[in-house]
């Protein structure tokens, strides 16, 4: 009768709890995805908000200007503003800038800023996702 040959340097005894440790590593490679997934989509989707919002703002600031009465800066931030409320952001985190364009027109560039909570990212300290976007739109006098 035969008896079970071992193998040199194959101890059951020392390979125990090599099971554990790369159970370990298996579940921190999947929490880690998971993060990237589900705070990453958020992140993707607070940024896409905000960039959305920003454009519009933009350009309803600029789509409520009067070619006969001309552009009035005043009027454009809280147009601006007004919008961006009604998208659900609050006043103090949009930013309206009136500046000159490229060609010499006024131009109005809003900022978003987006702060969305995390889900995964909170277990290492960050709780809060700060995104910006900014968006643009030129007043054009058609002569």
């Amino acid at each position: 009768m035969r008896t079970p040959s071992r193998r040199a340097g194959t101890d059951p005894i020392s390979d125990r709890g090599s099971l554990t440790i790369m159970l370990v590593v298996l579940v921190l490679v999947t929490l880690g995805g998971a993060a990237l997934i589900v705070d990453g989509g958020r992140a993707m989707a607070a940024r896409r908000h905000a960039a959305n919002t920003a454009e519009a703002a933009a350009r309803f600031a600029v789509a409520q200007q009067s070619l006969a009465s001309g552009f009035d800066a005043d009027t454009a931030i809280a147009v601006a503003l007004d919008h961006a409320a009604r998208a659900g952001v609050a006043a103090v985190d949009v930013d309206v800038a009136i500046r000159t364009g490229p060609t010499g027109e006024p131009e109005v560039v809003v900022t978003i800023t987006e702060r969305r909570t995390t889900v995964f990212l909170a277990l290492g300290g960050a709780e809060v996702l700060t995104v910006r976007a900014s968006g643009a739109a030129t007043f054009v006098y058609d002569t």
